[in-house]
């Protein structure tokens, strides 16, 4: 089995890329397992998940008895606290109030109740471990899309206003707990970040991007590059600039030992 992490900073196809490379694997009569983005099935990574003390989940089983199992269904350790998934996509999981008191305890989106960046970095790590410890051989590969650089740092980053030393050493961390599982870290670059933003949120139909966010995404790519180039990990990166999305895919593959069609 082997892991494959997409990454890259916004805009630059990291979804699009990670269903298309599903597909193509799947063809080729590989087992393959992906997991998008808002995916709530993600096994390492969180959006709308409440990190709760133990006796903070206990309790809330208790106030919400009619809910105690969806509640521990959707629950996963995270050492010294619980987790829990409260929306799957754009759909929540519970109704009110049980639902907006989970949102009071986010972990990683916009929190309302920040817990310190060590608990944080603890609790992701603790995470990864099990996940880890708990792989079998069902699939040859699992994809991951911004799994292990994209999200968490834009979580550090906003919520914690980390350093690249940090980062470094969150990520580290994630890539320790998972051990000798074999992986593949692949990084989606543009030549232009303004540009390429520019372009998706047209083609998504969105507002364009304000010269701050442009800004925020030129210091998440200079963080990924820091983060990168210091990790002892191998990993490729393929230029998406100018619809290079197709060729990129196309290298990708030719880096793996595959049948052909």
């Amino acid at each position: 089995m082997e892991l494959i992490f997409i990454e890259g900073v916004s805009g630059v196809g990291k979804t699009t890329m990670a269903a298309s490379l599903a597909a193509e694997l799947l063809s080729r009569k590989r087992l393959v397992r992906e997991y998008i983005e808002f995916d709530y099935t993600n096994p390492i990574d969180f959006y709308c998940t409440a990190y709760l003390h133990y006796d903070e989940y206990e309790q809330l089983c208790e106030k919400y008895g009619s809910f105690a199992c969806d509640i521990q269904q959707n629950a996963i350790s995270a050492g010294k606290a619980m987790l829990v998934r409260y929306y799957d996509g754009d759909t929540p999981l519970y109704d009110e109030p049980l639902l907006s008191e989970l949102s009071r305890y986010e972990f990683c989106y916009n929190p309302k109740r920040l817990i310190s960046f060590g608990t944080y970095s603890a609790a992701y790590g603790y995470v990864w471990k099990c996940f880890a410890e708990s792989l079998i051989n069902q699939y040859d590969y699992l994809i991951f899309d911004g799994s292990l650089l994209h999200h968490p740092i834009n979580d550090m980053l906003r919520n914690y206003h980390v350093s690249k030393e940090q980062a470094l050493c969150h990520v580290k961390g994630l890539l320790n707990a998972l051990g000798v599982v074999k992986r593949r870290i692949i990084y989606l670059k543009s030549s232009d970040i303004g540009e390429q933003l520019i372009k998706v949120r047209s083609d998504r139909g969105e507002n364009p991007p304000t010269g701050d966010d442009i800004h925020f995404w030129m210091t998440r790519y200079e963080y990924d590059m820091s983060v990168l180039d210091a990790l002892n990990e191998d990993y490729q990166i393929y230029d998406v600039s100018n619809n290079g999305l197709n060729d990129a895919q196309k290298q990708i593959l030719n880096s793996f030992d595959l049948p052909m069609l």
